[in-house]
């Protein structure tokens, strides 16, 4: 994968860690500001995972699923599955204790347990389903469902090329089935920021942007024009941030940030400029190795810390739950990611 792109999945895996900051609770006007201002709409980079998700996969498999009728979709999946489901049910079990005592004390039963499991609870908009147990692993049950109608998602944009103006469908989708759904937070969530189906247009996304990226790739760029556009692409960023309070959350779910994702992950797979030459440091892409394991974890940490630890300052819980989900990251990223896919990849050649 390009390093710079490496590195920016732990920035937005941060993004995420800071709209999990709900149990903070201050009256510091400047930080509950920022709280609702800024850290909730940190959801913003789970958009970023599907369309980078489809932009790697159609960077690695795209050709090869073009270019051979009998290409190996078992492989494929059985690799796919290596990279997400074993995290997945590492965290599930971690998460037993919590299972078992809500399952006890009847807040849910075994069936949300189950769906969770089998990766099924993005298919359910109901938030006792999609937001069970861990509940990030949501995003793993939709980006399974990508994977799944990845090799379908490239012959059909191959054969039909104008097939990718679909994507312009999911405008006044949202335009008329918002003001049904706006009454009810949950259900609109569970559709708009859940879904699969509605989700696989921001992976389709990144599967256009891939395309998109073979033709300008070579494209001779100064270093110094390269970083007035990298520098461009994160203003457009933040252009869109600023205004997000004007739109409707169900946009602002996917498609409102899709123009500046998309410049940002074209732009910094380029690697013309400083930022992504910064972006490339040894550190940080180590950072962005762990990222996933830092996704999968934090929300657990948050959960296990609210409930056991002593009634510290909220505060100095968010520096604590960041620094004990990162050593966590890192711990399982080498002695659990790592050994577990390279066991998968064996058996399977």
């Amino acid at each position: 994968m390009l390093n710079s792109l490496t590195s920016l999945r732990f920035f937005f895996a941060f993004a995420v860690f800071l709209s999990h900051l709900t149990f903070v609770k201050t009256d510091l006007e400047w930080y509950n500001w920022l709280k609702f201002n800024v850290f909730f709409e940190g959801y913003l980079g789970v958009g970023f995972f599907f369309i980078l998700s489809g932009f790697v996969l159609a960077l690695n498999y795209e050709k090869k699923v073009i270019d051979n009728p009998n290409f190996d979709k078992k492989k494929f999946y059985i690799a796919r599955i290596a990279r997400i489901y074993p995290l997945h049910v590492l965290t599930f079990c971690i998460m037993l204790p919590f299972v078992v005592i809500n399952v006890w004390q009847g807040y849910f039963h075994w069936d949300i347990a189950g769906a969770n499991l089998l990766l099924l609870q993005s298919y359910i908009p109901i938030k006792d389903f999609y937001f069970s147990i861990n509940n990030v692993s949501w995003s793993i049950s939709t980006e399974f469902f990508f994977y799944l109608m990845f090799p379908f998602f490239v012959i059909w944009l191959h054969k039909f090329p104008k097939l990718k103006y679909i994507l312009l469908l999911i405008v006044p989708i949202i335009i008329i089935a918002e003001p049904y759904f706006k009454t009810d937070l949950k259900l609109e969530k569970g559709i708009f920021y859940i879904n699969p189906i509605i989700r696989s247009f921001d992976f389709i996304l990144g599967i256009i942007t891939c395309q998109l990226y073979r033709k300008v790739k070579d494209t001779n760029i100064s270093f110094s024009k390269g970083t007035l556009i990298e520098l461009g692409s994160l203003l457009l960023l933040g252009i869109f941030f600023y205004f997000h309070n004007d739109v409707a959350r169900a946009f602002r779910y996917g498609i409102y940030y899709w123009i500046p994702m998309v410049a940002i992950v074209l732009v910094f797979a380029m690697q013309k400029g400083l930022f992504s030459k910064i972006l490339q440091n040894k550190g940080l892409i180590y950072l962005g190795e762990i990222s996933f394991a830092f996704y999968m974890i934090h929300m657990i940490v948050i959960k296990y810390g609210n409930q056991y630890l002593p009634k510290l300052n909220d505060f100095s819980k968010i520096g604590i739950y960041f620094i004990v989900a990162l050593i966590l990251s890192a711990l399982i990223f080498e002695y659990f990611e790592k050994p577990v896919a390279k066991w998968i990849k064996e058996k399977v050649k």
